[in-house]
């Protein structure tokens, strides 16, 4: 592994309009597969479907807003500092229940190729093709598994 440093605003941003603006500050290749890091700016009202990592523990950690976390059926509130554990095979999701933009921060470990997934999203959010369907296509590819509905 080589050390790194990833400026405030660095890194690799994939954004969807009127969504999530996703960062990938450090890659799985970077870490030999141990951890990988992102970041979203979520917009309000806003958060993906609950879902399942087969493989891969997340750790989010609040920066700013106001999030709706989901654990294993478990609901909780959780704002700036906050952090939340998701141990793999658990059913989880969030949703910024903010009234402006929120932020948060989360690791994957190991690191799967999470990215490649998230690049997979905004290809074919690009072209149009981003739909739950093909959302959880590409997320079976990854070892992800959409299970229900958006909180």
């Amino acid at each position: 592994m080589t050390p790194m440093h990833i400026p405030d605003g660095g890194g690799e941003r994939l954004v969807f309009p009127d969504a999530i603006e996703l960062t990938i500050l450090i890659p799985g290749a970077a870490t030999n597969g141990g951890f990988a890091v992102f970041e979203d700016v979520v917009a309000p009202d806003i958060g993906p479907g609950r879902h399942v990592h087969k493989l891969q523990d997340e750790v989010f950690f609040v920066l700013e807003g106001t999030f709706d976390i989901e654990i294993a059926g478990h609901l909780y509130r959780a704002g700036p500092g906050d952090v939340a554990f998701v141990p793999r095979g658990e059913i989880h999701a969030f949703k910024n229940v903010g009234i402006a933009s929120g932020r948060l921060r989360y690791t994957f470990t190991p690191a799967g190729d999470t990215e490649a997934m998230f690049r997979a999203f905004y290809e074919a959010a690009q072209s149009g093709q981003l739909t739950p369907d093909t959302m959880s296509e590409i997320a079976e590819k990854h070892d992800q598994v959409f299970v229900g509905p958006p909180l």
